[in-house]
């Protein structure tokens, strides 16, 4: 499916590195057409960052920065020269959205505030994404995906009894929250002007967004002013609730016991049969006080069997498990992602075809189909011409200056 529905939106992106380009990548994938502002003396950091296609680098080949910012349009500026704010503010008179994610203060020192921006163009919609938003005691902090994880929380509820904290394992604020979060508010903002012809700043905390996936954790200490403490793979209200390794190298499924029901189902299934006639364990309650001796049986079960063999024995039972998926599982396994259609295959002009996540759902049982990230500076002039109005002389002027790259 060409999913159009955005067409008509334009943005002039200056967002980079993790969370701000998917964000906008959002829009570009549903008809928005997103001008990537970007610049080869200053790359975005995912560009140079990798991972590179069969490990050889190139400002072309990361695929990171492919999965974050297919379909845009890059405008390769330098935005350090003094001479580049005349173009860049003709793009953003053109522009529906300006969207960065850089700390308070950078875009300012740019001459592309707020308050710069809506003297060109009133009715922008602005969207800033800083760490700890714009203003505020803490708000000039440096945020990265590692660094917000540790200070929402995440990383303090994350570990195993008697341990210190752990990260989630990858930048999950990135990839989740904060992208989706800027994303609605976006759109919320964009209806807004439809209705009153009024832009408007967005002022995205990505610390804000953060905590709001840290819910439960919050609920509890809220309702009995006690601080949940770090249980691994368990569950302070329901056991069994672990991973448990399976026959293989490395190989486990997870399992989760919520109901006594389901702990009738799981004796059955993995046949023990004094578990199931200990009175003891009838209750979540029981079950909690003696889970080691239920985690020894149900591992010894697993251990023999292969991971999926495991899901799937338990899942006929009615008991909720999963494989532990790695990329190479999920990639090349997964028969649910592949029935579904969910990794897309482009071909790109320097790493080949390769495989993208897809919008995670179908609209009228059909996918949205992706377009390949640009190379950089690939519409630089075609964007001057085509959308400025600047004349071919003009835009090799400015290729000799040293504003475009």
């Amino acid at each position: 499916m060409q999913a159009d529905f955005l067409k008509g939106i334009r943005f002039a992106d200056f967002t980079w590195a993790g969370a701000g380009p998917f964000s906008t990548k959002i829009f570009s994938d549903f008809g928005a057409e997103v001008l990537k502002i970007e610049g080869k003396s200053r790359a975005d950091p995912v560009r140079v960052g990798g991972p590179f296609r069969d490990g050889i680098f190139g400002i072309n080949r990361s695929g990171y920065f492919a999965s974050r910012n297919t379909g845009k349009k890059s405008v390769a500026i330098n935005l350090k020269n003094p001479t580049s704010r005349e173009t860049i503010y003709d793009i953003i008179r053109q522009s529906d959205v300006v969207s960065n994610n850089f700390g308070p203060g950078a875009m300012e020192r740019l001459g592309l505030g707020y308050d710069d921006v809506k003297a060109i163009k009133p009715d922008i919609i602005y969207l800033a994404m800083p760490m700890y938003g714009e203003n505020g005691p803490l708000a000039n902090l440096l945020g990265v995906g590692m660094t917000i994880s540790a200070v929402t929380g995440l990383m303090w509820q994350t570990g195993y009894e008697g341990e210190g904290p752990l990260g989630p394992g990858t930048h999950f604020p990135d990839h989740a929250a904060n992208p989706y979060h800027a994303a609605f508010a976006v759109m919320a903002a964009l209806r807004h002007r439809r209705a009153t012809g009024k832009g408007m700043k967005i002022d995205l905390s990505q610390v804000e967004s953060t905590i709001n996936c840290m819910g439960l954790a919050f609920l509890e200490h809220a309702v009995t002013g006690v601080e949940r403490e770090r249980l691994g793979n368990r569950s302070p209200h329901h056991a069994p609730h672990n991973i448990f390794r399976c026959a293989g190298e490395d190989d486990w499924c997870a399992v989760a016991v919520t109901s006594d029901a389901q702990w009738r189902a799981l004796c059955d299934a993995i046949g023990d049969e004094e578990l199931a006639a200990d009175p003891a364990l009838a209750t979540a309650e029981g079950r909690l006080a003696d889970v080691e001796r239920i985690e020894k049986a149900v591992g010894a079960w697993t251990a023999t069997r292969d991971a999926t063999a495991v899901m799937m024995e338990l899942q006929a039972k009615g008991v909720p498990a999963g494989v532990v998926a790695s990329s190479r599982y999920l990639m090349d396994e997964d028969q649910q992602l592949k029935h579904r259609g969910y990794w897309q295959v482009i071909d790109h002009p320097e790493i080949g075809e390769s495989r993208f996540t897809s919008p995670p759902f179908l609209l009228d049982d059909e996918r949205v189909n992706l377009k390949r990230p640009p190379l950089i500076g690939e519409h630089t002039d075609s964007v001057l011409t085509d959308i400025l109005g600047y004349t071919p002389e003009r835009v090799r002027a400015l290729h000799a200056e040293g504003v475009l790259e």
